[in-house]
């Protein structure tokens, strides 16, 4: 065969056949359910005849008024608004691969087969029912990919009737879970044994002190590198966390999760010894990282694993939903019960507004708002402000 002879900007290769004396062009048609470009081929007697077909085919794939008429299925529309995301920098490597496999998702489905223009409202429907048993967050995940791809469908007139105006999102069967801080006592049980063990025995007794006594998220502690410690100042600089890329590999992030997640974090005295632990014990590595498994990325996931372990083994304690973020959440109780106001809170979680603290930490406020109550009437009494309604 002719050497294959590319052209620019994904609009197919051409070569030739000398064996059959025929002319041959390949493209792209789409991208299957793993990801990997779906390819189909064109022939011809001529290379100008091939070079015709690519570009009838490049028009169609293009032209509304085509794809009006032929149909398009509902998960390519959702997979165009993904890559206009990521191209359009709007959101992450991680938040790709989490889409990807929600489409997916989609995609095993009936409807996900189906074009668009023949889905009818009660295919949504019967579809986002059968998903009652996950959860909320995840029904709304899938629900929310409808919605905008139906959106886009509208725009583009490939529908006359938008379907989801009528579907309604279920409610998942399944609790939806809280997450709940740690008892004093228990925390106090575990931060008893984090102390008496070595660095050796628990390689992880740094990561969880630090969030449970400075609340940060999890991959923020994992991308602290030594650079972001100053011992001399006091501060903990948080510039950075762990994520994934598109294919949910484990990267170091250039930026925190929200942009309030950029935060320098006073660090208290009796913390000042865990930093200069750590340090001591902290290898060389690409990132000056100081907390790595021999120079690679922990995984969450086997943070998490520890911990419950400690809980069920250790302390005897049911570990059933216990996680590092149970740590961060910790703190961040122990600093309302402390008093602090939720601005001041906001902050030093990396929140990205304060209705998110005021949101996350809803049922530890209402517990103490009749204590600061009774701060105002003991403030009104003093100023002889208080009053009683009497009658004649």
């Amino acid at each position: 065969m002719k050497k294959k002879r590319r052209r620019g900007n994904g609009e197919g290769t051409i070569f030739e056949d000398k064996k059959n004396k025929r002319w041959i062009g390949q493209y792209i048609s789409g991208i299957s359910s793993e990801g990997k470009a779906i390819r189909k081929s064109v022939y011809g007697k001529t290379q100008k005849e091939v070079l015709n077909k690519l570009n009838d085919i490049k028009y169609k794939m293009n032209n509304d008024m085509y794809v009006e008429k032929n149909g398009i299925e509902l998960v390519k529309i959702m997979e165009d608004i993904r890559e206009e995301k990521l191209a359009s920098n709007t959101i992450s490597g991680g938040q790709y691969a989490r889409l990807k496999w929600t489409i997916n998702k989609i995609r095993d489905s009936k409807v996900g087969k189906m074009k668009i223009q023949d889905i009818k409202k009660d295919d949504i429907q019967e579809f986002l029912n059968s998903l009652k048993d996950l959860s909320d967050s995840y029904i709304k995940k899938i629900y929310e990919q409808f919605v905008q791809a139906y959106r886009r469908a509208e725009i583009k007139k490939y529908v006359t009737y938008n379907p989801m105006y009528e579907v309604i999102k279920p409610k998942s069967n399944k609790e939806t879970k809280v997450v709940e801080a740690l008892e004093i006592n228990v925390q106090k049980a575990f931060t008893e044994y984090l102390n008496k063990v070595s660095i050796e025995e628990q390689t992880y007794k740094n990561i969880f002190l630090i969030q449970m006594y400075m609340g940060l998220r999890i991959g923020e502690v994992l991308a602290l590198s030594k650079e972001n410690i100053d011992l001399k100042k006091k501060v903990l600089y948080v510039k950075r966390t762990l994520t994934n890329d598109k294919e949910f590999a484990i990267i170091l992030g250039n930026k925190t999760k929200t942009y309030s997640g950029n935060r320098t974090l006073p660090i208290s005295e009796f913390l000042t010894p865990i930093f200069e632990e750590q340090l001591k014990y902290t290898n060389e590595n690409l990132h000056n990282l100081i907390f790595t498994n021999n120079d690679s990325y922990i995984r969450t996931s086997a943070i998490n694993e520890e911990l419950k372990r400690i809980f069920k083994e250790e302390l005897k304690v049911n570990s059933k939903d216990i996680s590092t973020h149970c740590l961060r959440h910790t703190y961040g109780t122990r600093c309302i019960e402390a008093g602090m106001t939720a601005v001041v809170l906001q902050r030093l979680m990396g929140h990205k507004d304060v209705s998110v603290t005021l949101n996350t930490y809803t049922s530890v406020f209402n517990k103490f708002k009749e204590d600061e109550l009774e701060k105002v009437n003991n403030y009104l009494n003093n100023n002889q402000l208080n009053f009683v309604n009497s009658s004649n």
